[in-house]
């Protein structure tokens, strides 16, 4: 029954909030580790792993075409066919010749990018090579050529060399910052939606509805730590709640969940509440005694006292991780035949109660 409840009592979204705003250094610690981790991969993989350097050259390449402008866009040689054809045995052929025998074809295509970016008679030539004395001599015997094709071939008055860059290496792209902040926002991320899923799973008791919804039973009262406002207008309920729900009973015993220190603590200040109370009225007993129940769950033979009793009330310790204890107890109190008056949460922390149900 009490698991039923569980999962239909639902997600309360405002507790959920507050308890992740309490573990802000957790999410603060994430979003370090997260940066350290996604920057230090990235530096890991371009720095340490990365592949042997490259250099790269570039020429820009004149073509006298031996015809009119307006009939450029006829011809063979066009921005989409010069990386093809630098591949093509007239230009490779003769590049070869002018390579040492150890460079191979397959090389000299790969290392070879052709191409026109904008004016059909100014083509870019790109040489991409492991080694800069490699990338200057694929460069060269490509100019050589070209500079041969511009006379060899009737579409070309000729072909000049305009400009050549010396081989440089080619610097990796750092995005290091842009990695770290990745794996900030990554981790945080990670972060946000385990706690949201701990905390949704949580089945430990912080308020009064945790009590009513999740068990079926009056949450009497909540005692909260330390003094002020907050903790007074708790005490106050509680007595009214204890008095009314508990009239016409005298004897009532108070067991735990948790600890023995629990039913302790509680079972003093719940009796000195109601001695500073104000007197019997409605029915209530003008003095109403509490007795400690122990922890039935350790010394079985209570439930034969706790039968006795006019009733029982359950302490529950506040963010306990206790849902499961609270469930079994409740469950042999109920066989027991234990008259169970209600629930009284205690240790709550002032601050979630004040935050919680502050309007």
């Amino acid at each position: 029954m009490e698991n039923e409840r569980f999962m239909q009592e639902g997600i309360d979204g405002k507790r959920v909030l507050w308890l992740i705003g309490k573990k802000i250094w957790f999410f603060i610690g994430a979003v370090f580790a997260g940066a350290v981790l996604g920057g230090g991969i990235y530096l890991l993989v371009h720095l340490v792993l990365a592949s042997q350097r490259e250099y790269e050259a570039v020429s820009k390449i004149y073509l006298h075409f031996n015809c009119d402008p307006e009939d450029f866009n006829e011809l063979a040689y066009n921005g989409y066919t010069w990386n093809d054809l630098m591949a093509t045995d007239p230009i490779l052929d003769y590049t070869m010749e002018k390579l040492p025998p150890e460079v191979d074809r397959e090389t000299v295509i790969k290392a070879t990018k052709a191409e026109i970016l904008s004016d059909i008679r100014l083509l870019t030539i790109t040489i991409t090579a492991d080694r800069a004395e490699l990338a200057g001599q694929i460069m060269e015997a490509t100019q050589a050529a070209l500079v041969r094709l511009g006379e060899t071939d009737p579409l070309f008055e000729n072909i000049e060399v305009y400009s050549t860059t010396e081989p440089k290496q080619i610097l990796w792209d750092n995005r290091t910052l842009r990695a770290a902040v990745a794996g900030a926002v990554i981790a945080l991320s990670a972060a946000l939606i385990a706690a949201a899923f701990y905390y949704v799973m949580d089945d430990s008791v912080y308020v009064a509805a945790d009590v009513e919804r999740r068990y079926g039973i009056p949450a009497i009262g909540i005692l909260a730590e330390g003094s002020g406002k907050w903790t007074e207008r708790f005490d106050a309920e509680f007595v009214v709640n204890c008095r009314y729900l508990g009239r016409n009973m005298e004897r009532l015993a108070l067991v735990g969940v948790d600890a023995k220190a629990d039913v302790e603590k509680a079972g003093k200040r719940m009796s000195l509440l109601l001695e500073q109370s104000e007197g019997a009225e409605n029915g209530c007993p003008e003095k109403m005694e509490i007795w400690n129940g122990g922890m039935p769950e350790e010394d079985t033979e209570a439930y034969a006292r706790l039968r006795e009793a006019d009733g029982v009330l359950v302490a529950v310790r506040f963010g306990g991780k206790n849902g499961k204890a609270m469930e079994r107890l409740l469950g042999n109190l109920r066989k027991q035949d234990c008259k169970i008056l209600g629930a009284v949460i205690v240790d709550a922390k002032a601050d979630f109660l004040r935050m919680y149900y502050k309007r």
